[in-house]
């Protein structure tokens, strides 16, 4: 998996969350955790309502 500024990545053991502040600039990049790559989290857009 290639790594992009702001992408988070979750471990499904343990719940951990990373958020990547800096690219590799690598073609394949796996982050991993408790032995296994980690999971890329989808962020969803997250609405507000003003009162």
């Amino acid at each position: 998996m290639a790594t992009k500024k702001g992408s988070r990545y979750k471990c499904d053991e343990c719940g951990i969350v990373v958020m990547v502040e800096d690219e590799c600039g690598c073609n394949t990049c796996d982050i991993v955790c408790c032995g296994a790559p980690m999971k890329e989290v989808k962020t969803t857009a997250k609405t507000t309502t003003k009162k």
